[in-house]
């Protein structure tokens, strides 16, 4: 649990986060917050949500986006928390979906005026020589094919020279620039630059940016803190969400780091621990708060000691689960299959989870977070494949192929009230009863590119596609 509230009463919904603030007469207690999947199980008990839609019917708003993202939208209160590429955080009204303020993480905005000179002149260096680059690239390449046509020919020898005499050149400018810390990074186009979700405690909103910056605001959206952490360690992005975690904030872009929540201070860096995609897990274990990560290591949150390593690898999915005591990763790629493992009731030395069972569900990509619920546990392929397993035995009840079409599935399952969903990218719904048999209910397009998870609230269904913000309810 954290902060002494008990997880089944966290998952009751953002309403009765905000009684809770009432009663305690401030927002949320410092590890009370809402954020990757509202509180990280995807389940929404309370939620009663219509099962049909499309993008004109049970449309309550659909707010246009000022550019794409991944991340979920984030509910606290009356207000929806989003972003947006490559660094902005909006709030909108929770009725009406009117945009309340909109702000920007970008370098700019965070640099010190001695350093918004410099920032400008290089950064447009940077895109310049990035981009003579990439030109001579295609040019040598299309001089390497007429090479081979026609070897002997010494003018397109020449100029094949110079070329590459100029690449090489450049090429450590550019490399050398690309270090500098306000110089956007690159990012693959499945991850762009906002792919972690915003958490909130109700008093505060923290981002994290495929920038490798991070910050803090108010919820009228005044910066109370903006830094640069770090650069992601690959091409491709970024998309761990931060977690609150004993009192601090845990960022997971390479190293994971722990920092003051309300000034970005550094508490304690921890670079063995290993970093993958997705967001990490915390969990209160007889008192000692712990973290769970992607690569399988157990990190205490007081000091970022590593208790134990080696507990599973989640290649590209989006986190271990921890359910009634017991810690999954649900994944098979490269032979890094599932595990079950029941917590140790403290983290006295030696932490050893106990294995409960290995499973080998169907041998894909797992982008999407599985629902662990009712004893059972489901999870989803990029391509489409449902896999129901038994939560105590591991053993496969059942495979569907959902056959929602090409391309493949980002968004993490979700329980709602009574149904679960899965969502494909070109924005396909596929609604199912739980169960050990699988039971179609409805089927749904929502006509927007979608890579991010639905979340709900009451009878609302709110969700981020690349074009807008959505909301999905009953008519009035």
């Amino acid at each position: 649990m954290r902060c002494g509230i008990d997880r089944a009463f966290r998952r009751v919904g953002t309403i009765t986060v905000m009684l809770l603030a009432i009663a305690l007469g401030s927002a949320v207690c410092a590890d009370d917050y809402v954020g990757f999947r509202t509180d990280g199980t995807g389940e929404y008990p309370d939620a009663n949500p219509v099962i049909t839609w499309s993008a004109e019917e049970h449309v309550l708003w659909a707010t246009e986006m000022p550019d794409r993202s991944n991340s979920l939208p984030t509910i606290i209160g009356d207000r929806v928390f989003t972003l947006s590429d490559p660094a902005e955080l909006l709030c909108l009204d929770k009725s009406t979906g009117e945009i309340l303020w909109q702000v920007s993480s970008n370098p700019a905005d965070i640099a010190s005026a001695e350093e918004c000179a410099d920032l400008e002149e290089k950064t447009a260096e940077y895109n310049r020589l990035r981009g003579e680059l990439a030109r001579i690239g295609r040019d040598l390449r299309e001089l390497r094919g007429q090479l081979q046509d026609d070897p002997e020919n010494a003018e397109l020898k020449a100029r094949y020279d110079e070329l590459n005499t100029r690449r090489q050149e450049i090429a450590p400018q550019v490399q050398a620039l690309a270090q500098t810390w306000y110089v956007r990074p690159p990012a693959h186009n499945y991850t762009g630059y906002s792919s972690a979700t915003p958490i909130t405690d109700g008093e505060h909103v923290w981002v994290v940016f495929g920038t490798g910056i991070a910050a803090c605001y108010d919820m009228d959206g005044r910066r109370v803190w903006g830094r640069f952490i770090e650069k992601p360690p690959n091409d491709w992005g970024h998309s761990s969400t931060p977690v609150l975690a004993d009192g601090k904030l845990i960022l997971h872009i390479n190293v994971m780091r722990a920092l003051d929540p309300l000034t970005g201070e550094e508490i304690w860096a921890q670079p063995d621990a290993g970093w993958k995609w997705g967001t990490p897990w915390v969990e209160d274990i007889g008192g000692d708060t712990v973290i769970f990560t992607c690569r399988g290591d157990a990190v205490r949150a007081e000091d970022g000691q590593i208790l134990t390593s080696g507990l599973g690898v989640l290649e590209w999915g989006s986190g271990p689960i921890v359910e009634d005591g017991v810690l999954y990763y649900i994944d098979n790629q490269n032979r890094k299959v599932s595990y079950a493992y029941r917590l140790p009731e403290s983290t006295t030395a030696p932490f050893e989870p106990e294995l409960l069972w290995t499973a080998e569900p169907n041998e894909n990509r797992y982008y999407a977070s599985p629902i662990v619920a009712d004893g059972l546990i489901y999870a989803i392929t990029r391509h489409n494949l449902l896999t129901c397993l038994d939560a105590a035995t591991g053993e496969i009840v059942y495979e569907q192929d959902l056959q929602m079409g090409k391309g493949d599935v980002f968004a993490s399952l979700v329980l709602a009230g009574d149904y679960l969903m899965a969502t494909h990218e070109n924005g396909t719904t596929v609604v199912f009863e739980p169960g050990r048999e699988f039971v179609e209910v409805a089927r749904n397009q929502l006509g927007d590119m979608v890579r991010s998870t639905p979340v709900f609230d009451g009878d609302r269904m709110y969700i981020r596609g690349y074009e807008k913000l959505w909301c999905i309810g009953p008519a009035a």
